[in-house]
């Protein structure tokens, strides 16, 4: 059974290592953790990291997600999301769908993105 509900304290993780995210809270639908301050710069994958998290509208804003190619239903279904992803740097990733599907409250600038390299949107 998926995790429904998961509000830990998830500062002091360190995920700096990490490259692969994807469905780490896939289906939380409950999840509002904050993980504002997590260092993403090894980021490859954020496929569906937070698919289906209802109610999460995080602070992502000063993440580096420079090295991510992947973005695909990342926050798919996140319906009160609306946090502001416009300083991010989004150039090499090659994959968007479904990104924001679902995201029923999203009002973000986005007119900065370069996603010359996207061959699926």
């Amino acid at each position: 059974p998926r995790l429904k509900r998961f509000n830990e304290d998830l500062s002091g993780w360190d995920v700096s290592n990490g490259t692969d995210f994807e469905r780490m809270f896939d289906e939380c639908v409950a999840f509002e953790g904050d993980v504002s301050s997590w260092d993403m710069s090894n980021a490859t994958n954020l496929r569906s990291m937070f698919s289906s998290c209802r109610t999460f509208n995080g602070n992502l804003s000063s993440w580096n997600v420079s090295g991510v190619t992947s973005f695909k239903a990342m926050l798919y279904g996140c319906h009160t999301f609306n946090g502001d992803l416009s300083s991010w740097e989004v150039s090499s990733s090659t994959t968007f769908a479904y990104m924001f599907y679902q995201c029923m409250s999203y009002n973000g600038d986005l007119s900065s993105w370069d996603v010359s390299n996207a061959t699926n949107l």
